[in-house]
C-alpha cells in the first residue's frame, strides 16, 4: 500500500484544485501554497499535503484526506485534525474528503457528539464520491485524475489504460506528466500484470524512469526477485535505441504488446483527424486482434467522421468484436 499512498499524495500535491473544483465548483477559490508533511503536536499526526488557498482576501487551509473504504474512527480524526490545525495555524480550514471505492450505504459527513438522540456537538466535512465522476474523467472533463480510472470502473480493461495514457499525455508539464504516468502503473498493477503494464507504457518509460517513488517501487519489486528480467530488458532497450529488451518473453506477452501499440497508433490517428474519441470505440478496439488493428489504420487515414470508422469496425468477424456497440 506504500506505492499507492504515493500516488495519492502525488495527486493532493499537484492538482488539489481539480478537487476543490468537484466541491465547490461556483467559488472561485484561488490555490497559494502547499504546506508539505505538517505536524500536527499528537502522536504520529502529520498531515501529508495541506494548501494555502484565497477567497475574497481570505486566506484558508485546504486539507485533502483520501479513503478507499470507510472506518468508523475517520470522522472523529477529521474532527481532531481540523481543530489541530486551526489552532496551530491561525487559520480557517475547510476539510475535504475523497472516497475511492463505491460503498452503498451512506458515508458520514460529520463528527457528532449525542445524548439522548439529541446532536449537541456537530463538526462537518465536504465529501466527494469519486466514482460518481467517472463518466466525466473518462470523457477529459478532470484529465489529471485519469490514473484512478482503473479503480472506478466496475472492470478494467485494456481500454481504460488507452483512454489514461490519452488523458495523462495532455499534461504539459514534464514532471507532472511522468508523475500521472507513474501513478497509472502502480494503480495499474492492483489489476494488470506489472509486466504487461511496462509493455503497455513502453513509449514513456524513460520519462517514467525520472520519478523517485517508482524507482522505489522497482526496487522492491527487483528484491523480491519478480520483474527481474523485465527491468533487465527495460535498461538494455533504453541503452541500445530499441525495443528488443522490453519484447523479450512469453509468445502471449509478445502478442498483448502488439495489440497495444496498433490500438495506441489508431487512437492517435483518430484523435489527431477528429478530436475526441468516442468510449465506444476505445471499448471495441481491446476486443481486437493485432492483425485487424493493422487493418484498420488505413480505415482511420481514409474515413471522414468517426461514425465511419465505428461502422468498420462493427463490420469486422463477429468472433473478436463481441463489444463493438450497436
Amino acid at each position: 500500500m506504500k506505492a499507492f499512498d504515493r500516488v495519492l499524495k502525488v495527486l493532493a500535491r499537484d492538482y488539489a484544485d481539480a478537487f476543490l473544483q468537484l466541491v465547490l465548483p461556483d467559488v472561485p477559490l484561488e490555490l497559494v501554497g502547499v504546506l508539505e508533511n505538517v505536524e500536527l503536536t499528537v502522536p504520529e499526526g502529520r498531515v501529508d499535503f495541506v494548501h494555502r488557498v484565497l477567497w475574497e482576501e481570505q486566506e484558508y487551509l485546504l486539507h485533502i484526506e483520501f479513503q478507499v473504504t470507510h472506518r468508523a474512527d475517520f470522522p472523529k480524526r477529521m474532527f481532531v485534525y481540523s481543530a489541530l490545525l486551526t489552532k496551530q495555524m491561525d487559520l480557517p480550514v475547510i476539510t475535504l474528503v475523497i472516497y475511492l471505492a463505491p460503498r452503498k450505504k451512506p458515508l458520514p459527513t460529520a463528527y457528532e457528539v449525542n445524548v439522548d438522540g439529541v446532536s449537541l456537538n456537530r463538526f462537518e466535512y465536504q465529501v466527494v464520491r469519486l466514482w460518481e465522476y467517472t463518466d466525466e474523467i473518462a470523457a477529459g472533463k478532470w484529465p489529471e485524475l485519469a490514473p484512478l480510472l482503473a479503480m472506478l470502473v466496475d472492470e478494467p480493461d485494456t481500454g481504460v489504460l488507452v483512454r489514461e495514457r490519452e488523458l495523462i499525455l495532455r499534461e504539459r508539464d514534464e514532471r507532472k506528466r511522468a508523475d500521472l504516468l507513474a501513478c497509472a502503473i502502480t494503480i495499474g498493477s492492483r489489476y494488470f500484470d506489472k509486466e504487461f503494464l511496462w509493455r503497455f507504457f513502453r513509449e514513456e518509460v524513460e520519462l517514467m524512469r525520472e520519478v523517485s517513488f517508482i524507482d522505489e517501487w522497482l526496487q522492491e519489486k527487483l528484491e523480491e526477485g519478480r520483474i527481474k528480467g523485465l527491468q533487465q530488458g527495460i535498461i538494455q532497450g533504453l541503452q541500445e535505441g530499441r525495443e528488443k529488451g522490453i519484447l523479450e518473453g512469453k509468445e502471449i506477452g509478445f502478442h498483448d504488446g502488439r495489440r497495444a501499440s496498433g490500438q495506441s497508433i489508431l487512437l492517435r490517428i483518430l484523435h489527431r483527424r477528429f478530436g475526441e474519441v468516442p468510449l465506444e470505440i476505445i471499448t471495441a478496439l481491446t476486443y481486437l486482434t493485432p492483425e485487424q488493428l493493422e487493418d484498420l489504420v488505413d480505415v482511420a487515414i481514409s474515413v471522414s467522421n468517426s461514425e465511419d470508422f465505428a461502422e468498420a469496425v462493427r463490420r469486422l468477424p463477429k468472433g473478436n468484436v463481441s463489444a463493438v456497440p450497436a
